[in-house]
């Protein structure tokens, strides 16, 4: 049993929760020991750092969205499960580690771990991106009309100007990318991971209850045994490991093609999040106008629209809004977009670089191009991570690299490589 009471939940103060979300931090998975336990084989503490983004992201930190083509259902304990056809076959075969224990009685019946049966797997988000988009167009124009500032607003620049002005005072992602990486898309979410029940994941003491299952330390030998990593945080979701032996032994050809079998995995499973993003930017904008238009009935009489400048604004179309302004403004607004959800870490002189690099006849794929300028932040001096690196640095007395920025790169970089 632990050894500390863990029984911390949503309901404590924000203080009194976060020490108490260490003790089950350091201490959920010690035995009899007052000596702190990070890891145990198997188990892995997807809460920490770029783990978090397990699911999120490739192996280079590029947003990805799952391919729904390749999803395989599984029978669940309230109807099927999707998940990838590989990850399928894998939880299988983690099931039929448990039905001769089970039968002769090495194990206890009656728990999740006795025999596990799939209650989540894959989402697909993709509806509730739409219905978010379509509220913060909702909210924009309640903005606008709240504030007035419909009265403003003579031609489809100026309504385009304003959906902007809007987007950067807000905290709120609308890139595709971005809102893949947040909290509000769930990492399980993508056909790599499965829950095998249904717990409130910020309840230390049913996670406590959980780990101490007579039954845990065979689901963790089952799990390896079969290709998968329990969440330290959430130990009744197994999550895919792309580096495990015996995934890599059945799965992997990079022996006859010489190509990773993460890289491989990426390349068929998922596609960039980027992809089309700033074309749904666009379609965002032209929902958020027409809803504009039907809320203003003297939109289209000039008459009765003595601010109107020369002629009424137009019916709302996708067209009318690409082009109310060139392609290279709207390249430009979209980098803004990248670096205000990255956190700003670019500068404006840097921004003005990236946009005259993206404009560029020589770049040609732009959209890709800005992407891989993001896609590590962190990199960057000023950024939250370079500036707390470079200052334990500082700290240990040691002499501050020349190149300090690839020492971070460094860092990070090996970050990143453990999340898969």
């Amino acid at each position: 049993m632990a050894i500390f009471r863990i029984d911390a939940n949503n309901n404590f103060g924000s203080s009194e929760l976060f020490h108490r979300r260490l003790l089950y931090r350091f201490f959920a998975l010690a035995i009899d020991s007052y000596d702190p336990v990070f890891e145990v084989s198997g188990v892995k503490d997807y809460w920490n750092f770029e783990n978090y983004f397990y699911g999120k992201v490739d192996s280079n930190f590029i947003p990805v969205v799952p391919n729904i083509n390749y999803l395989k259902q599984l029978e669940g304990q309230d109807g099927n499960v999707l998940v990838f056809d590989f990850v399928a076959e894998s939880f299988k075969k983690f099931q039929s580690f448990f039905q001769t224990p089970l039968k002769i009685g090495r194990l206890e019946p009656g728990t999740p771990i006795s025999e596990p049966v799939p209650v989540r797997g894959f989402e697909n988000r993709e509806a509730k991106y739409q219905e978010y988009l379509i509220n913060f167009a909702k909210n924009f124009n309640d903005f606008v009309f709240e504030k007035n500032i419909n009265n403003s607003i003579r031609n489809v620049k100026d309504f385009v100007r304003e959906f902007f002005n809007f987007y950067f005072n807000t905290d709120l992602p609308i890139l595709k990318s971005s809102y893949y990486m947040s909290s509000l898309m769930p990492g399980s979410a993508s056909g790599l991971s499965i829950l095998i029940a249904d717990i409130d994941p910020s309840d230390d003491a049913e996670k406590i209850k959980f780990i101490e299952s007579p039954n845990f330390e065979f689901y963790r030998k089952a799990a390896i045994n079969s290709g998968f990593i329990i969440d330290k945080n959430v130990p009744w979701r197994l999550n895919i490991d792309l580096r495990s032996p015996v995934i890599l032994e059945k799965y992997s050809s990079e022996k006859f093609d010489g190509i990773p079998y993460i890289s491989e995995v990426f390349s068929k499973y998922f596609t960039a999040a980027y992809t089309n993003e700033l074309e749904v930017i666009k379609q965002t904008i032209f929902y958020a106008y027409r809803d504009f238009f039907e809320r203003s009935p003297t939109l289209s009489d000039p008459a009765r629209m003595p601010y109107c400048e020369t002629e009424p604004m137009p019916i709302p179309t996708l067209q009318v809004i690409s082009g109310s302004y060139s392609n290279s403004w709207w390249l430009g607004k979209y980098i803004e977009m990248k670096n205000k959800d990255s956190g700003h870490v670019y500068g404006e002189k840097d921004i003005k670089n990236l946009k005259n690099n993206a404009f560029s006849i020589l770049t040609q794929d732009p959209i890709r191009y800005i992407n891989l300028k993001f896609r590590l932040p962190y990199f960057q001096p000023g950024s939250l991570v370079f500036e707390k690196l470079k200052r334990e640095f500082e700290e240990s007395d040691e002499k501050v690299l020349d190149n300090f920025s690839e020492h971070v790169k460094m860092i990070v970089m090996n970050s990143i490589n453990s999340i898969y």
